[in-house]
């Protein structure tokens, strides 16, 4: 069986209810962040397995929510996703840089 077998079996055998795979229930998962977009509302969230600092294995796991999506990550794979995320929003400034004003409004994050 093949790794990539292997890792949709682990998918497939995830808890259905939470999203979360198997590994991460017994450790717990923490709140990061929960946000909500005030121009959209867009309910954002991320939960990570706990462990002590410096703790966090590609065992582990990183969980996103956008709305009604989640996402269960590794944290090789959360890291990679942002960075995508990153290069895409540089993309979509290059074709319409009007858009840096939401850009900006969006990272002026206040309590």
């Amino acid at each position: 069986m093949s790794a990539d077998d292997e890792r949709d079996d682990e998918l497939a055998g995830a808890e259905a209810t939470t999203g979360s795979r198997s590994h991460a229930g017994a450790a717990g998962l923490m709140d990061l962040l929960d946000m909500v977009w005030p121009e959209t509302g867009l309910e954002t969230s991320a939960r990570v397995t706990v462990r002590p600092r410096d703790g966090l294995t590609e065992d582990d796991l990183v969980q996103l929510r956008l709305d009604f999506l989640t996402l269960d990550l590794t944290p090789m794979e959360f890291i990679q996703l942002a960075a995508f995320l990153r290069l895409c929003v540089d993309g979509l400034l290059d074709q319409h840089p009007a858009l840096q004003r939401a850009v900006v409004r969006a990272f002026d994050i206040r309590d």
